[in-house]
């Protein structure tokens, strides 16, 4: 064995041997993550880590299955009104959260108020607008009406419900107490919450009967060490899953006696976005520039492997992504002439204009797979036509409250992940609630305004393969790639089913075999 796979092991097994000790080791599913979680409580899940997390402990009223099809969690049935102005939904019986108290109609209706309270901000606020009011019927009856017409509505309440008793009203803080010590009614429950780990034990008493006795999440940003875990997934300090394995790690397992590969289908896709309040980078032509000058093939297959080159913020398998719009080749020539026409001339190897310096701060989460060799990448592209940009380097939870809150940054590369189809309102909306880079375009917020009330399915395509369109053009971002994904899994795993995004959702059907 190899001296950094011991090292790894040592460490691992230093926490392994907490969990869940009365629990035969065979029984305890293990897997890293690259970042910690953010927060526990599902309205404020917003990184991967979290939503993961959050799909073990917490229950929706319904969930998408394996085949595709809209199938009952904590509702056991629904009926739909004739005028699809609502939805009557039927809940399950004898479910409790995890404190032992009751599950019932009242905890649907909280969630959905405190959704739709405007003093409770959250990212994915949006995806509650379509209600309108929601009443319990009983103890186990809910009516829900909307706003507007909706086709299939079941297919929008995959949100997670959260307990009334353990709120005092309808105003949830990101600072919550909850979000570290949440009370679900899931197949898991939180027992230890700390900076290297979490770990959940099974619900006895969940309706689904989870089938592994407990899971323990390791905090591993280095992609090496995961590797080397998941090549000991039989023994007591490995792990029995990767999330993402990097492409150039993939043939180490091609033809493993104890790992198999298993294709992870993701909706997400990699950005470089500018900061639009930093005067240069409000110059169209040094945004063109920019990305003229990056090379993404290259970068691609030197660092992340096998993938898509996008022209625009949807992946090549969304219903909106417009195939007539390419994506930009490089172009080193045409970028420099971009800025030479704009007025910045070479100066000490950096292009100036009055006062304005083309160099910029590059702010990188420490945690974002291959980032340091995709920005030092970067880096010595854009040196060759006069642009410098230098990296700060942070931990995940301070580069989401130094980019996203603070807005301290001129570049920054990141991944956006989204559920189904990609919802790109709040990122380029000039009021969206993600829109972190200040950008504001009249076009842009006209086409998503006619988008998001067309009840038109075919005609909001059309406008979202029209904002593609505009988005490529004024770049707002550099939109970068979406990946070829896999997980590996122990093949002492059985009954596995990846769901795409959630990853866990059926996990309460997973086994551990000896």
């Amino acid at each position: 064995m190899n001296h950094r796979l011991l090292r790894c092991l040592v460490a691992f097994g230093a926490i392994a041997g907490v969990v869940a000790p009365a629990l035969a080791d065979d029984q305890v599913f293990r897997y890293p993550e690259d970042t910690r979680p953010t927060s526990l409580l599902p309205f404020f899940a917003e990184d991967m880590t979290s939503v993961r997390m959050v799909e073990l402990i917490f229950d929706p009223l319904v969930f998408i299955n394996k085949r595709g099809d809209v199938e009952g969690a904590l509702a056991t049935s629904w009926k739909v009104d004739a005028d699809q102005m609502g939805i009557s939904f039927v809940l399950r019986e004898g479910v409790t959260w995890h404190d032992g108290t009751p599950f019932s109609a009242d905890d649907v209706v909280f969630t959905l108020r405190a959704a739709r309270d405007p003093k409770t901000v959250f990212n994915a606020k949006a995806k509650f607008s379509f209600i309108k009011e929601a009443v319990a019927q009983g103890q186990y009856g809910v009516k829900v009406t909307f706003n507007r017409p909706v086709n299939e509505p079941e297919r929008r309440f995959l949100f997670k419900i959260l307990p009334k008793h353990a709120f005092s009203g309808t105003t949830i803080s990101r600072k919550d107490k909850f979000a570290r010590s949440p009370i679900g009614t899931g197949a898991f429950k939180v027992d230890k919450f700390s900076l290297r780990s979490v770990e959940l034990t099974a619900n006895t008493s969940y309706w689904g009967n989870p089938k592994i006795g407990a899971v323990m999440m390791q905090h591993t940003p280095d992609k090496a060490a995961q590797v080397n875990l998941l090549q000991y997934s039989g023994g007591k300090a490995g792990v029995q899953a990767v999330i993402f394995l990097q492409p150039k790690n993939i043939p180490l397992f091609e033809n493993s006696d104890t790992v198999v590969l298993e294709p992870y289908h993701t909706v997400s896709w990699w950005y470089m976005a500018y900061n639009h309040k930093e005067k240069s980078l409000a110059d169209l032509p040094v945004r063109e520039a920019i990305s003229l000058a990056i090379n993404r093939e290259e970068l691609l297959a030197a660092h992340l492997g096998r993938g898509d080159t996008l022209s625009g913020p949807f992946t090549e398998s969304s219903p909106f992504y417009n195939f007539q719009v390419e994506p930009r080749e490089p172009d080193l020539e045409r970028a420099r002439q971009l800025l030479e026409d704009a007025g910045y001339k070479m100066k000490g190897g950096v292009r100036t204009k009055g006062r304005q310096r083309l160099k910029f701060k590059f702010v990188m989460d420490k945690e974002l797979a291959s980032g340091q060799e995709l920005f030092l990448g970067i880096q010595a592209q854009l040196k060759k036509i006069g642009v410098q940009v230098d990296a700060e380097y942070v931990d995940h939870a301070r580069y989401r409250e130094q980019v996203f809150t603070k807005k301290s940054f001129d570049l920054t590369m990141n991944v956006w992940s989204f559920e189904e189809v990609e919802d790109v309102y709040p990122l380029f909306h000039s009021t969206g609630v993600m829109n972190f880079i200040g950008y504001s375009n009249k076009d842009v917020d006209g086409i998503l305004d006619a988008a998001q009330a067309t009840k038109d399915y075919k005609k909001y395509k059309e406008y979202m393969k029209e904002l593609h369109a505009k988005l490529s053009e004024d770049l707002p971002y550099f939109f970068l790639w979406s990946l070829d994904v896999y997980s590996g899994l122990s093949k002492k795993l059985a009954g596995v089913f990846i769901q795409p995004y959630y990853y866990f959702t059926s996990f309460h059907e997973w086994e551990l075999r000896p």
